[in-house]
């Protein structure tokens, strides 16, 4: 198991004294020390301070038990723990780098949030005024659901139609032949690798789609992608909707 936290004893204070043990004649020579017991996390102060205690050693660095000090040692030790002052300020300044450094990186998280939020809506609100003056050879990103003969598909593979005619509420449209499905997230720049260049990037089938619910959803507020239903004689083919436009280009 590994630790990220270490106790250890903070020293208050030092002196050195001679004195003699409790039920010992022979005189001999201390330190003592003055500690508080603290903790460090990952190396920081975290606490400490909420007691103060005695070590006392020999010159050869055994410590001597509590149990052991005479009326004069217990004097020497009460003496000077009134002289010493437990700094809370150092023990617990690791609270207030991690409190500062949880702030710092809360301020960068919300700039960058409100920066993706504020690029996420333009291209919402980009594509939404592309649709509403839809023209033909118009490019647009979606996510399918089946394929150009109504096959369902494994997940949902992202990538482009593009507009070929639009008869009254009738939208023509052609697929590309690739299809991005790297990522369960749609992503307009994901789909910059599969980009048609040319007309045999596009699939031979020209679909046909209800122009009029397409129409119908921009109406709607705050609507952020748009459904496409598939009319052709073969509709029987298809469940329902067949692809939802995410991104235009």
């Amino acid at each position: 198991m590994i630790f990220f936290y270490t106790r250890y004893e903070y020293v208050l204070g030092q002196k050195s004294f001679n004195s003699t043990l409790k039920n010992n004649e022979k005189s001999e020579v201390f330190d003592l020390y003055i500690i508080t017991p603290a903790v460090k996390f990952l190396g920081l102060p975290i606490g400490g301070g909420l007691v103060k205690m005695s070590r006392l050693y020999r010159q050869n660095g055994e410590l001597i038990h509590a149990r052991y000090y005479s009326p004069e040692i217990k004097q020497e030790v009460k003496a000077l723990k009134k002289t010493t002052k437990i700094p809370y300020l150092k023990l617990w300044m690791g609270y207030l780098i991690i409190i500062g450094i949880a702030l710092i990186g809360s301020i960068i998280y919300g700039i960058k949030m409100n920066n993706d939020n504020s690029k996420y809506n333009d291209a919402i609100q980009k594509m939404t005024n592309s649709l509403k003056q839809i023209q033909v050879g118009q490019l647009y990103g979606v996510s399918f659901f089946t394929d150009e003969n109504g096959n369902n598909l494994d997940g949902l593979p992202a990538g482009w139609i593009r507009v070929e005619k639009i008869e009254g509420d009738t939208l023509f449209v052609r697929r590309s032949v690739q299809t991005y499905t790297k990522s369960a997230l749609f992503d307009m720049n994901d789909l910059e690798s599969i980009k048609p260049k040319q007309d045999s990037d596009w699939t031979a089938k020209v679909e046909k789609m209800n122009y009029g619910l397409l129409k119908d959803q921009l109406q709607e507020e705050n609507k952020k992608r748009y459904d496409i239903l598939y009319i052709g004689n073969d509709h029987d083919n298809y469940s329902g909707v067949i692809m939802t436009i995410k991104g235009s280009e």
